[in-house]
């Protein structure tokens, strides 16, 4: 299957890891992932809250890109570009006058309303892809095979859900599902959809550590090894300040290793830990690379 990917700024930066292990993991799956040529940044939430309309303008120069390359399906893996590439889609197919508005932003370019179809990579493993498929591709005796693990999706992942439209936004459950298919159990983990304040980190420091300790901290308490996200922002709280945020909360000496939901496929399929970056994680996750003793 041959799929429009648009990685977005960060995967190309601070996230090269998740953008590397999400290319490994689509080469099993026989997914043709293809990085749209001339892509531009999203903008994230930060341009739109200072230009809406301009934009709304850059996000729809990616869709008007994949349609001009032919993409029916434009894949990302960071929630905050899915959500803009989805909502713009959907706004300029419901509302003609926005959409010539948006349109008429763009030099010598034009997107048609509804021609691609924006959707997360992990929708596209449940939708497109299937279990069963993934499970295909799992050594038995993988070294997460009897382990626990807790999926975190964080406040944005499947939020809003009138736009994202993908999982129950209180309780997502497919990266728990992705953990079970490694053969790792999950045990129930009430903060998987708690914020974690990582966009505030330059300006609310204290706070984003305490949002971040007491996920980890409860992580810990239901008796997790490793917490599994699918957005680079959280993994820049979870993982990158988690030494201070378990600090700010008093949660004692401890590290779990945090993946991305592709790393944690990676490693049930077998390939190698350079292959999926995990040599760029801040908690080193190599204690999670020898099988559980029976």
């Amino acid at each position: 299957m041959k799929v429009g990917y648009y990685p977005g700024c960060s995967l190309h930066k601070v996230a090269k890891e998740y953008n590397k292990s999400t290319y490994k993991i689509a080469e099993k799956l026989g997914l043709e992932m293809e990085e749209i040529k001339d892509w531009n940044c999203c903008g994230a939430l930060e341009v739109e809250a200072g230009n809406p309309l301009a934009a709304k303008g850059i996000v729809a120069r990616n869709l008007a890109l994949a349609e001009e390359q032919n993409f029916d399906l434009l894949t990302a893996v960071c929630p905050a570009c899915t959500y803009q590439l989805i909502n713009v889609n959907r706004m300029m197919e419901e509302d003609k006058q926005k959409a010539d508005v948006i349109n008429s932003l763009m030099d010598n370019r034009n997107y048609t309303p509804g021609s691609v179809k924006p959707i997360h990579f992990l929708q596209l493993l449940r939708d497109k892809v299937g279990l069963e498929k993934i499970k295909a591709q799992i050594l038995p005796g993988n070294p997460l095979a009897g382990r626990k693990g807790v999926s975190y999706y964080g406040c944005f992942c499947v939020r809003p859900s009138d736009i994202i439209q993908f999982e129950d936004p209180d309780n997502p459950t497919f990266m728990d599902d992705l953990i079970n298919v490694v053969g790792a159990e999950t045990p129930h983990f009430p903060m998987k959809t708690k914020c974690c304040g990582a966009t505030q980190l330059l300006v609310a420091k204290p706070t984003v550590e305490t949002l971040t300790g007491n996920i980890i901290v409860n992580a810990k308490e239901v008796g997790a090894e490793f917490i599994v996200v699918a957005c680079q922002m959280c993994a820049l709280a979870l993982d990158g300040q988690q030494k201070q945020a378990i600090k700010r909360v008093g949660g004692g000496d401890f590290k779990i290793p945090v993946l991305y939901f592709s790393q944690l496929l990676g490693i049930g399929m077998g390939l190698s830990y350079k292959s999926l970056g995990l040599g760029s994680n801040y908690v080193s996750p190599k204690k999670l690379m020898k099988p559980v003793k029976v």
